[in-house]
């Protein structure tokens, strides 16, 4: 069995099933802030605050947090990135997905053979494929009217991208159409930054 032993993605559906997981199991949990407050750290990739989201590593070999006895102790509900590991995804341009498989670790060829399709049917459900359509197609835009904001709006458009991207979510409603809701109202709050300091 192989084990991430690295910092791990958390996106925001991860966040929700991780956090239905653990209320199932009787963990008090009310909202996404509290996944990602307890087992993520932010990790900004832009001076503009485009912010992702990874899980927090323990020990003094950087072990996933939840990683018990070198076992996933969230095995029903871990992260996509873990799921479809040792393959990537990423979206194209029709609409569709392409694969990608990760050449980190001479390991990852020993053994039988997989076949992609198979193992991305498997792992790789409609709503994975729809969030990340929305999350990878609107990272750009994002990403450029963050970095178009004033500077005194700067504050203001980081607290929408994180309430947005990370917060505003209801864990008893399904949450991709709450993304995709999301990601317009925070396009159009950035916008309306740019607009206000014109």
């Amino acid at each position: 069995m192989f084990t991430i032993k690295r910092s791990t993605c958390l996106n925001t559906l991860d966040a929700y099933r991780l956090a239905k997981y653990l209320r199932g199991r009787g963990q008090s949990v009310t909202c996404l802030d509290e996944i990602f407050v307890r087992y993520a750290e932010p990790v900004p990739l832009d001076k503009s605050g485009y912010t992702v989201y990874m899980l927090k590593t323990t020990g003094p070999d950087d072990a996933c947090i939840f990683l018990k006895d070198n076992r996933c102790t969230i095995q029903q509900a871990k992260p996509t990135a873990c799921r479809l590991y040792p393959f990537v995804a990423e979206p194209t341009p029709d609409g569709g997905c392409k694969f990608l498989l990760s050449m980190e670790q001479n390991h990852h060829f020993k053994g039988g053979q997989v076949q992609a399709g198979r193992w991305m049917k498997k792992y790789f459900s409609p709503e994975d494929r729809e969030f990340m359509r929305i999350d990878i197609g609107s990272a750009p835009v994002i990403a450029l009217l963050m970095r178009k904001v004033p500077a005194l709006e700067q504050k203001r458009a980081i607290m929408q991208y994180l309430w947005y991207r990370f917060s505003d979510f209801d864990l008893d409603r399904p949450l991709v159409e709450q993304y995709r809701q999301n990601t317009i109202k925070l396009v159009a709050a950035l916008k309306e930054m740019q607009e206000v300091s014109t």
